[in-house]
């Protein structure tokens, strides 16, 4: 009978283990959710982020090409100016 006693003590703190386990998995899961949870969000904002800046990156691509265009037209027109004006002090010239 004592050794029933003891079978039946040793299966309680068995199973009082095995409820203080259940509880420290539940508690870290849902503290796991939790971080889950705002890691999601983070995730999803740093991702709006990146388009955001993807964006600026190609609105800043085609702003540079519109300048180094522009900065050629410039040039063409100071060269046809300059010609007219050479032209000019020619015809003045004579």
């Amino acid at each position: 009978m004592a050794e029933a006693a003891e079978r039946l003590a040793l299966l309680e703190q068995h199973v009082q283990r095995a409820i203080e386990l259940i509880e420290t998995l539940r508690a870290d899961n849902a503290r796991l959710a939790e971080e889950r949870a705002a890691l999601t969000a983070r995730v999803e904002a740093l991702t709006r982020e990146v388009a955001t800046l993807r964006q600026r990156e190609e609105a800043l691509g085609r702003l540079e090409g519109e300048h180094r265009r522009l900065l050629q037209e410039r040039q063409q027109l100071l060269g046809q100016i300059e010609g007219m004006l050479k032209e000019l002090s020619r015809i003045e010239g004579l």
